[in-house]
């Protein structure tokens, strides 16, 4: 009987062992599949933070440029400020000297008694004249230097014939 029960724990013991090694190897592969898991989580959140990184960097790079930029423009925006003033500063003297140069003028011509001098008064500017002035005016601005009316696409060096402004003994023609 002794014997039988020996074998019953015996048995007993063998089989308990077999179950928990099942068990433990069962454990040990849910563990690995955990760990597996682990691993692969850790890669992405590795490689996320690189990405992020790599973000970081370039919107730090992309504000380094905005702030210069913005420097720059609050920079053009003082220089624009200051050539408007002067500008108008400037705009100003010229209405001011304009206005003393015309009340001059009215002077010379309301009080003279000179015939010459009332009838060139009263002439009026000759159309060629007038659009050379209106020409140099427009071209005076210094926003319209790359205008084709007032600079050349390209020059020439070639002598005009048939010209009759420099022929002797003719009127000069515009």
């Amino acid at each position: 009987m002794f014997s039988t029960l020996k074998n019953k724990i015996i048995t007993l013991v063998i089989s308990l062992l077999i179950i928990l090694t099942i068990g433990l190897m069962a454990l040990f592969k849910v563990n690995q599949g955990q760990i597996a898991l682990l691993k692969s989580d850790l890669a992405t959140s590795e490689q996320n933070r690189e990405y992020l990184e790599r973000d970081l960097t370039s919107i730090t790079n992309e504000l380094e440029v905005a702030e210069l930029d913005k420097i720059k423009l609050r920079e053009s925006l003082t220089l624009l400020a200051k050539t408007f003033s002067e500008r108008e500063l400037n705009r100003a003297e010229i209405k001011k000297d304009f206005a003393v140069s015309n009340k001059k003028l009215l002077q010379i011509f309301d009080g003279t008694t000179d015939e010459k001098t009332i009838s060139w008064g009263a002439a009026n500017i000759p159309n060629d004249i007038s659009r050379v002035l209106e020409h140099s005016a427009k071209c005076a601005n210094r926003y319209r230097n790359k205008d084709s009316l007032c600079v050349p696409s390209s020059g020439t060096d070639k002598q005009m014939f048939g010209s009759g402004v420099l022929q002797p003994n003719k009127p000069r023609t515009f």
